[in-house]
Formats: C-alpha cells, sequence, structure tokens
C-alpha cells in the first residue's frame, strides 16, 4: 500500500489541522495563582525547616511528639536504673570498680536492707566476679562465699591487669540472682 499521498494529520479529501499555540491567550484563560506565578509575582522561597516543621496542625503535633520522645529517653538515660545497682530480698546492692596502677579494684556493697527485711535473717551469698578484657573476652573469674545478716556487707576483690574494661558479678543470694555490671574508671 501506498500511504505517500496522506499527509499526516488529516486524510485525503480533509483539510489539514492547523495548531497555533499563543502562551498569552492560554494564560489569560488560567486562574490567578498561575497568571501570577508565570508573571512572576508569586513568590516562591524556601520558608526554612522550622516553619515547615510547624506548618500545619499534624507537623506541629510530630514535632511535639519527638520532642517528648528525646525528652523522655534523655531523662531515663540519666536518672534511670543503673546497670550497677538492683536489689535482692529488699536489700540495695552496688556494684563499684577502679583501676589504678596495673590492678582493678572491685567493691559489690550489700547496704542496710528496706524496711521489708525480715530482722535476724541471714542469707548465705555467693559472688562470681567476672573480669573482662578489651578484647570482649573474659580474662578471669573469681568466687567469693559469704553471709549477710542484714547490716552492711562488703565483698571485695582485686585483679592485676591494666587491660580489664568490664566487671560482672552474679550474686545469689537465697534463692535469688541478679547480674550487676560496670565499666572499670581509670584512675
Amino acid at each position: 500500500m501506498d500511504f505517500s499521498h496522506v499527509d499526516e494529520g488529516h486524510t485525503e479529501g480533509d483539510d489539514a489541522m492547523i495548531f497555533r499555540y499563543n502562551r498569552e491567550e492560554r494564560l489569560s484563560h488560567a486562574p490567578k495563582i498561575v497568571q501570577d506565578y508565570y508573571a512572576g509575582k508569586m513568590q516562591i522561597g524556601s520558608r526554612g525547616i522550622f516553619k515547615s516543621l510547624v506548618a500545619t496542625r499534624g507537623n506541629r503535633f510530630m514535632l511535639f511528639s519527638v520532642i517528648v520522645c528525646a525528652a523522655a529517653m534523655t531523662f531515663m538515660w540519666y536518672f534511670g536504673p543503673s546497670k550497677s545497682e538492683d536489689t535482692v530480698h529488699h536489700v540495695p546492692l552496688q556494684l563499684s570498680a577502679f583501676s589504678f596502677e596495673d590492678t582493678v579494684y572491685v567493691t559489690l556493697e550489700l547496704s542496710d536492707p528496706n524496711k521489708k527485711y525480715q530482722a535476724g535473717s541471714v542469707f548465705p551469698v555467693d559472688v562470681t566476679f567476672q573480669f573482662t578484657n578489651v578484647d570482649g573476652q573474659l580474662a578471669h573469674e573469681e568466687k567469693i562465699t559469704t553471709k549477710y545478716a542484714g547490716k552492711k556487707e562488703l565483698v571485695r576483690t582485686t585483679f592485676k591487669d591494666y587491660d580489664i574494661i568490664t566487671v560482672s558479678a552474679v550474686l545469689v543470694m537465697g534463692n535469688e540472682e541478679r547480674t550487676l555490671s560496670k565499666t572499670v574508671q581509670r584512675q
């Protein structure tokens, strides 16, 4: 078939379609905001990040909830429970560790009990100290057995190695077990 005699845009016998584009005519029928945009009267600029965050009610709510979550996490980080403190049988426990001249000194303090402690009760206490070095490997483990009779008790040990970074104490008192952990403070 030979279509060489057919022009694009119209068929044989029809007049050719003529398309004329006039920008001013098209803009005269456009909404006012479009006319202002093309005329350069409309100011479109960056509003800034804070203005964008508070521009709508939903954005303000999201910004407020992010601020509240960040404040709660900060509060819990500063004032929350520490890994080096706990209680067992209403007896407060606190682990401390520091290094001085290639020796790590560790103290586990069993404080005076709270009011709920039964006077006259004596509990056997087994403490296993675990010393972890900079490679994350267990460098040394030491087990100490003592008795707690309701008065302040200190369980102490030392270990000669400067590369110890954390000390853990696994305490078994009566039928309860607690694990405390403390990063060694360098003096």
